[in-house]
């Protein structure tokens, strides 16, 4: 294997590890969908061995170089059959490290069709219609790219 191609599988699946063993969710859909995409044709399979590896690095994070084991060799088989993998698989860990956008990220999962997507800091309530802390009024708002509505903060229109 070349040593370029070794350094690279190496980083590879130290990237993989650490995803494997962190507990930020969206990193890992991130590693995961990239890492399965690799496998081309196989990638519902990749992607089944790659969510059963890390539920064994996460219940155990002992297990962690016996993962990296299993997929050091599966990636240098990957590379030496696909040349094109390579150069997918550096944007891929280019991806992975950049670092993460500042703030606050909200994800709707699955999509909204004829339902409600409440962003809120604090809601309280119970009977009536309270509703505490800063929040935008979307009531009736039909959005296809900017947000549409009135700003409310603690009580005070902006």
């Amino acid at each position: 294997m070349h040593e370029d191609t070794s350094r690279l599988v190496a980083r590879a699946t130290d990237a993989l590890i650490r995803s494997m063993a962190g507990d930020e969710a969206p990193q890992w859909r991130l590693t995961l969908e990239g890492y399965a995409e690799l496998f081309a044709r196989a990638s519902h399979v990749a992607a089944a061995e790659l969510q059963r590896s890390r539920a064994e690095v996460a219940a155990r994070p002992d297990l962690a170089p016996e993962a990296a084991g299993e997929w050091r060799p599966k990636l240098r088989r990957l590379l030496e059959a696909d040349p094109g993998a390579a150069e997918r698989l550096g944007d891929l860990l280019r991806r992975l490290d950049a670092p993460a956008p500042e703030g606050t990220a909200n994800t709707v999962d699955g999509g909204v069709s004829g339902g409600v997507v409440v962003q809120a800091r604090d809601i309280g309530g119970g009977v009536g219609d309270t509703v505490r802390g800063d929040r935008i009024d979307q009531s009736g708002a039909t959005a296809g790219r900017d947000v549409i509505g009135v700003q409310y903060n603690g009580g005070r229109d902006r």
